[in-house]
């Protein structure tokens, strides 16, 4: 375009110079031709020879001016064009990182909620190991106390036949002091003295025999029981120690296998985010590659659009500039001409106009009198018909009636309703055969609910559009999983699935995976009705009464906007059954909150 330019105004400049040229060559005839007469020197005019050069300069000028604006103009409506594309392309990028921002947050919420999961099991675990130890400590306690009260029974025991021994013992002393009586009065005669003496002696060597037997035997048992209580305080203390030593063992390998678990969760989610972001980075690269390669094809497009059009504007201007020429001369005779027709068609329309008007008026006169005389004639009419109508109805009623004024109402034979079909009794009747024969296994079902879960994960990673049927499908998957471990009544048959679900890393659901699921899938469509239902329905499983009804409340005013009634009226009485089930538990009605 600029060489264009210059190659006008190149042209345009040689014009003026031409004129110089031709003018100074003027001046130079007159000087060698000095002896024209005065008639001839008026007769030449050189200024209106000037005049017309200068105005050809002129209007080149502004033809070059008219262009110029008119390429600049051209310049920025393309400059505009560009920045709208790049406005565009950049919105795009915009809202495919939003995309991917958001997929991201939903997994590493999936993730987090897994996590709380397996906290909530380790929880669980160590609380039973606390519980199991706290048991034990109970145990250890009671078998002290009974040991104690056998201790005690042990020690009545000795007292009461050291008792036993005293009384004895008091009653042999009571024994001797009236043989001493005896003896003393024996004494008093002479003869016997002698006797005496020598069998008191012996008597009390006996007695001191007797008392020296009885005291170590009576040391001998009280030793046996202190060394029996001993034995028994020293083999319950180190029967204490080996349960104590048990119990820290199992206490350390619980911890242990518990920690050993954390760190492969952990280094299986840090893999997995390892994977997203390494997939993000390759989509996102992708994508700015495809968008440069786009930006680039619609580049070139333009270039070649913007010569044809160039090449189409240069025709059109020189088109134009040659009409403009001619139009110049031709206007201001056809002005007139037209001035003139216009203002004759004008007043003819007017005329024609005022000629209809007064037509109508005449028309809608004569048909308004018309119509007056056939309305006084019509009356006249229906008043004679009236009368007749009248007397024949009489008639009528009395043929029909009688005189009572009661019709006879004839008594109609019943429909026969239709007996059902032989077949479908038939139907109805036999036993639910399918699901005797096709009933799968607790193990093959669990492991369909994981698979069902991983290829919904998968699908929702790879999904470039609206992921929010996907996020229902999986809070869908998620209940199945939880309700069919709630149907395992069995306490025994539901360890040993969670058992296989650990060793063969099968995905269970829970309810609080679902009510995550759909929440996403909400944020996606916020209309969604059923959606909120679902939500609501969950946390009454869970027996969270207020977010039920904050749920159920929307889905309600949800269906009264789309004006859907059979589903208005079962979720208001969804609604009235968790108002009267928390009622009556908490004694004040739940209203939620907004």
């Amino acid at each position: 375009m600029q060489n264009a330019a210059f190659k006008k105004s190149s042209s345009c400049s040689t014009i003026p110079c031409v004129a110089t040229g031709a003018f100074c060559l003027g001046i130079l005839l007159l000087q060698c031709f000095p002896l024209f007469t005065p008639v001839q020197a008026q007769e030449f005019q050189p200024q209106k020879f000037d005049k017309r050069i200068l105005e050809d300069a002129v209007k080149d000028q502004e033809i070059l001016r008219e262009e110029m604006l008119l390429e600049q103009e051209i310049l920025r409506e393309e400059m505009e064009q560009i920045r709208l594309e790049i406005q565009r392309i950049m919105k795009e990028i915009t809202l495919a990182m939003k995309d991917e921002a958001l997929k991201l947050k939903a997994e590493l919420e999936g993730l987090q909620l897994e996590t709380k999961v397996i906290q909530k099991e380790i929880l669980g675990i160590l609380e039973k190991s606390k519980k199991d130890f706290i048991a034990g400590k109970e145990e250890m306690q009671k078998e002290l106390k009974k040991m104690r009260e056998e201790a005690k029974v042990l020690t009545k025991d000795i007292k009461e036949v050291l008792e036993d021994q005293k009384a004895i013992w008091k009653q042999e002393t009571a024994a001797l002091k009236d043989s001493l009586v005896d003896a003393k009065k024996e004494m008093d005669a002479a003869k016997i003295l002698e006797s005496t003496r020598s069998s008191f002696s012996d008597f009390q060597k006996e007695n001191q025999l007797v008392m020296a037997e009885s005291r170590s035997e009576s040391g001998s048992v009280l030793a046996e029981a202190g060394n029996a209580l001993k034995q028994s305080q020293q083999d319950y203390q180190k029967e204490a120690k080996n349960v104590s030593r048990e119990l820290t063992s199992g206490m350390k390998q619980v911890r242990e296998n518990l920690q050993r678990g954390q760190r492969a969760q952990r280094r299986d989610s840090k893999n997995a985010n390892r994977e997203i972001l390494a997939a993000l980075r390759t989509g996102k690269s992708k994508r700015i590659t495809e968008l440069k390669q786009d930006v680039n094809r619609k580049k070139l497009q333009q270039k070649r659009d913007n010569r044809s059009t160039k090449k189409q504007t240069q025709k059109r201007k020189r088109i134009k500039r040659t009409q403009k020429r001619q139009s110049i001369l031709s206007k201001s005779r056809s002005k007139v001409l037209e001035s003139k027709r216009a203002q004759k068609r004008t007043t003819q329309s007017r005329k024609t106009q005022k000629r209809a008007e007064t037509k109508k008026k005449t028309i809608q006169s004569r048909k308004t009198a018309r119509k007056d005389s056939a309305f006084k004639g019509s009356q006249d009419k229906q008043i004679k018909d009236q009368k007749k109508t009248i007397q024949t109805s009489d008639e009528g009623f009395n043929k029909e009636f009688g005189n009572t004024g009661i019709r006879k109402i004839e008594e109609k034979p019943e429909k026969k309703k239709p007996a059902p079909d032989e077949a479908e009794v038939a139907v109805a009747s036999l036993p639910n055969a399918s699901t005797q024969t096709s009933e799968e296994s607790s193990e093959a079902k669990l492991s369909r609910f994981s698979k069902n879960i991983t290829n919904l994960k998968k699908d929702i990673k790879n999904s470039r559009g609206n992921p929010g049927a996907l996020l229902a499908k999986l809070g869908d998957a998620y209940l199945e999983a939880q309700r069919f471990m709630d149907s395992q009544k069995d306490e025994n048959e539901r360890q040993k699935l969670l058992d296989l679900s650990g060793n063969r890393d099968l995905l269970l659901g829970s309810y609080e995976q679902a009510a995550w699921a759909y929440k996403l899938a909400l944020t996606f469509n916020h209309q969604k009705a059923e959606t909120h239902l679902k939500i609501g329905k969950i946390y009454d499983e869970m027996e969270d009464g207020k977010n039920a009804l904050m749920f159920a409340n929307l889905a309600r005013q949800i269906f009264k906007r789309s004006h859907k009634s059979n589903q208005l009226k079962e979720t208001q009485s969804f609604i009235d059954t968790l108002n009267a089930k928390y009622e009556n538990k908490s004694g004040k009605k739940i209203v939620p909150k907004g």
